[in-house]
C-alpha cells in the first residue's frame, strides 16, 4: 500500500484507492476555422485555371498570406503574374488595395498593370504584368555596385514611377530596390516598372463636398517600409508624404555606388540616427556633385508641399549632359553583340568567353568636385552585361530617345 508523507514529516497516512470506472471518450467535434486560423499563403495546383482563362503555368514565389504564379492566357498565350490571397487575412485585405491602386494606374506607362481581378470563396485574386528580374536581383548580379551612367538613368526611371503613383494620390511608403522589376520586352526592357502597392497609403481623399483635398497627417504612426530605405521622417514615425518615397530614392541611388553609412547597423533606432547625423556630402560622397542639389531641395518640403519633379529631372539631364550620357548606352546587366562601333558610345574589348566589356569615360563625383573640397579618385568604371541577339535597326533608334519627356515630369494632375 502506498502512502504520502505529511508536511513536516510525521507517520505515513494510509491512502485509500478508489477505482473509478473509465468513461467512454466522445469524438472531440470537428474545428471550426475563424478568420485568423485561416492558413496563409494559397496553393494553386498547377494546371489550375483562374477567371475562364488564366493557366497557372509556374510557382514564383510567396509571403504572408499571399503566393504569385506564372500564368498564361489559354487564349492568346498571353504571359502574365496572379496574385492570391486568403479571404481570412487579419487585420484586412492586402489584395484589395493593390487593385485599387492598379485601377487607378491603368493606361500609365513603366507602371505594372491591371489586367483581371476577382474573388472566390476561399481567396481573392488579380492578375496583372509580369516583370523580368527585379532591380535587387541586378544589383546582386552586378557585385552591388552600378556606374554613374546606370545610377543616373536608373534614377530618372524611379522618379518617373513614384510620380506617376503620387499622380493617382497614393505614397508607395516601401520604396526599395526589391519592388522595382525590368520590363521583359522591346522598349520596357531597358526600363524598371514600379511594383508592389501592399503598404501605399492615399494622401489625398474627397471632402464632404466632393471636393479633393489632403488628408490631415496622423500624429505617431505606426511604422512602415523597410528601415534600410524609409526616410528619418519615418523613423519619427510621422505621417509618410510624397518627399518620403523621394528620400527612399535618394538612398537606393547611394547604395548603387557603394555600401549606405548604416550598412552594417541591425538597430532600427541607431540606423535613424545615423541617417539623421549624416551629412548630404558625406552620404553622397560617390555620386556625382550635382545629386546635392536634390537632397538640397528635399530638404525644403514638408507633408503638404508637392516636390518640384521637373526640377530633379532636369537635374539627373544635366548630369547626363555634363558627363556625356547618352540612353542608348549600355546598362551595367547589359551585352550586346553589335557590329564594332555600331549604336554604342565608347569603345569595347573582348574578354574570355566572347564576353564584352565596356570602357565608361571617367565620371566626376561629389568626392572629386573640387567645390568639396574632396581629393579622393575614382577609377575608371567597367561595365558588364548580357549577350542580346536580337537587336534591330528600330530598337537603335528607339533606345535614343529618352523613356519620358519633361512635360511628364511637370504635369500636376493633382493640383496638390
Amino acid at each position: 500500500m502506498s502512502g504520502a508523507v505529511a508536511e513536516g514529516g510525521g507517520e505515513e497516512i494510509p491512502q485509500k484507492i478508489e477505482k473509478k470506472k473509465e468513461k467512454k471518450k466522445k469524438p472531440l467535434p470537428t474545428p471550426v476555422l475563424h478568420h485568423h486560423d485561416e492558413p496563409g499563403p494559397v496553393d494553386l495546383p498547377l494546371g489550375k485555371i483562374v477567371a475562364r482563362r488564366w493557366k497557372v503555368v509556374d510557382k514564383l514565389g510567396e509571403g504572408g498570406c499571399g503566393a504569385v504564379y506564372l500564368v498564361q492566357n489559354t487564349k492568346n498565350l498571353q504571359k502574365a503574374a496572379l496574385k492570391a490571397e486568403s479571404n481570412f487575412v487579419a487585420g484586412g485585405s492586402v489584395l484589395k488595395l493593390e487593385v485599387q491602386i492598379l485601377k487607378k494606374l491603368i493606361g500609365r506607362k513603366y507602371v505594372a498593370q491591371l489586367l483581371t481581378s476577382g474573388k472566390k470563396e476561399k481567396y481573392g485574386y488579380m492578375v496583372m504584368t509580369v516583370f523580368g528580374p527585379s532591380l535587387s536581383r541586378i544589383f546582386k548580379h552586378c557585385k552591388r555596385e552600378f556606374s554613374v551612367s546606370t545610377q543616373i538613368r536608373l534614377g530618372m526611371q524611379i522618379l518617373y514611377g513614384l510620380k506617376q503613383l503620387h499622380e493617382v494620390g497614393y505614397v508607395h511608403r516601401d520604396v526599395k530596390p526589391a519592388n522595382f522589376a525590368i520590363g521583359l520586352k522591346g522598349k520596357e526592357s531597358r526600363v524598371i516598372h514600379l511594383l508592389d502597392f501592399g503598404l501605399a497609403r492615399e494622401f489625398v481623399i474627397k471632402n464632404e463636398a466632393g471636393f479633393l483635398e489632403l488628408r490631415r497627417p496622423r500624429e505617431n504612426t505606426l511604422f512602415r517600409g523597410t528601415v534600410k530605405y524609409c526616410s528619418v521622417n519615418s523613423h519619427k514615425r510621422a505621417e509618410q508624404g510624397r518627399p518620403d518615397d523621394l528620400w527612399s530614392m535618394v538612398y537606393m541611388l547611394v547604395e548603387m555606388r557603394g555600401p549606405l553609412p548604416w550598412d552594417r547597423s541591425h538597430d532600427k533606432h541607431q540606423i535613424g540616427k545615423i541617417k539623421k547625423d549624416v551629412t548630404d556630402e558625406d552620404l553622397l560622397l560617390k555620386c556625382p556633385p550635382q545629386m546635392l542639389e536634390i537632397t538640397a531641395h528635399l530638404r525644403e518640403l514638408d507633408y503638404y508641399i508637392r516636390p518640384d519633379y521637373l526640377r530633379i529631372y532636369s537635374i539627373f539631364e544635366d548630369m547626363m549632359n555634363v558627363n556625356g550620357i547618352k540612353y542608348s548606352d549600355l546598362y551595367d546587366w547589359e551585352i550586346e553583340r553589335r557590329p564594332k562601333g555600331y549604336g554604342t558610345a565608347g569603345s569595347t574589348d573582348k574578354l574570355k568567353g566572347g564576353k564584352l566589356r565596356r570602357k565608361i569615360s571617367k565620371i566626376l563625383t561629389v568626392s572629386e568636385d573640387v567645390s568639396m573640397q574632396k581629393t579622393s579618385h575614382v577609377g575608371e568604371a567597367q561595365v558588364s552585361a548580357s549577350i542580346n541577339d536580337k537587336t534591330s535597326m528600330q530598337d537603335e533608334s528607339d533606345e535614343k530617345q529618352p523613356p519620358f519627356s519633361a512635360e511628364e515630369f511637370e504635369k500636376n494632375e493633382l493640383g496638390f
